[in-house]
């Protein structure tokens, strides 16, 4: 356990906001960068999510007096949102508007507030927006994590990347460490092509570096021969988690635009990956088509154009100089920043609205 207070009644300032995520198991890493944004405009931040993700470190890297962290049971939320008017507090940002509406009918989030809330002070995000749009049920006030490119739909782009005090660390000089990171699903990647990549990297003679997979996932389809150089870690708490990404050099991807589920990635929706590639200045290892509307370029990623060219990629990862590297983490931190003061002022103009 971190050593927080933890209230189970939500505490309550004269400047407060409430932070909820509703959503026991997914986009609770997006909940810090979202409590950042609101304590850089000079809110006190009250934070409302499952308890266990607090024993699991979300907050472990984060440090600022003026945020509250509650321990309350999802039937102790219901209650406070339904018996309180809310009428003493800033607003609420609600981070997955998903498991509060059927992420079509928006006007169903007010419903588990009491009914004399105001509803100006609610804010919503939404992580599917392409439910909305393609039933012509969008709110441009609606907050998603990146600018969409979908049937001309626009959004309040708000991209928490923010996990706090974190050490931006070079590239290692031995072995290269690429992290992948998530469940290895062909859903979310092409894993099948990390797998054979390493292969062909073995067979051309490289063996300087190793495959670290944060993720549930086994070695049972990698060939036994290049088992050693993928490391598994399983399922890991937050804070083990930060670690690991900062002892990475690169965040490996492998989205495909002919595959349809990765789709979503370059029009209605992002990857919890890319916040942490920005969060920690991790360079990424992309596909050019996914470039553009997530901030990347040659500048400060490895891209590919073809599949057929992403060993070829791993290959300039490992034969990287740490000038060169470092100069990629400069650009994306200019990137980054960008992004952060971009997102502040519009999650500033919403409130303010």
């Amino acid at each position: 356990m971190f050593d927080f207070f933890f209230s189970k009644t939500p505490e309550i300032k004269e400047n407060t906001f409430f932070v909820w995520e509703p959503c026991s198991v997914n986009h609770s890493e997006v909940v810090p960068g979202f409590c950042r944004y609101l304590l850089d405009l000079g809110y006190h931040v009250s934070v409302i999510l499952n308890p266990k993700h607090y024993k699991e470190g979300l907050f472990c890297r984060f440090r600022d007096e003026n945020i509250s962290y509650n321990k309350m049971s999802k039937r102790q939320i219901k209650l406070f949102f339904k018996n309180d008017d809310l009428s003493k507090i800033k607003g609420v940002l609600v981070t997955t508007a998903g498991k509060i509406c059927d992420n079509v009918h928006y006007e169903q989030c007010y419903d588990v507030f009491n009914k004399n809330i105001d509803k100006k002070k609610i804010f919503i995000v939404e992580h599917k927006a392409n439910f909305a749009i393609d039933e012509e049920k969008w709110d441009e006030k609606i907050i998603t994590l990146n600018k969409l490119n979908y049937k001309g739909a626009k959004s309040t782009v708000v991209n928490p990347h923010y996990f706090g005090e974190i050490n931006i660390t070079p590239k290692n000089e031995k072995i290269t460490n690429f992290a992948v990171v998530g469940t290895i699903r062909e859903r979310k990647r092409n894993n099948e092509l990390i797998i054979n990549s390493v292969e062909k990297l073995y067979e051309a003679g490289y063996e300087n570096f190793k495959v670290t997979v944060i993720g549930k996932g086994n070695l049972k389809n990698i060939p036994s021969k290049i088992r050693r150089f993928f490391d598994i870690k399983g399922r890991m708490p937050f804070n083990k988690m930060y670690d690991e990404i900062e002892k990475a050099d690169f965040f490996l991807t492998s989205y495909d635009e002919e595959h349809p589920n990765h789709l979503r990635y370059i029009t209605s929706g992002t990857s919890g990956n890319f916040q942490l590639i920005y969060g920690f200045l991790k360079p990424c290892v992309i596909k050019k088509s996914f470039c553009t509307v997530n901030g990347f370029d040659e500048n400060n990623s490895v891209v590919y154009e073809k599949t057929t060219d992403y060993k070829d990629a791993l290959i300039r990862c490992i034969e990287m100089k740490n000038d060169e590297y470092k100069t990629l983490q400069n650009n994306l931190s200019s990137y980054v920043k960008k992004l952060y003061d971009y997102s502040l002022d519009n999650l500033r103009n919403l409130i303010n609205a």
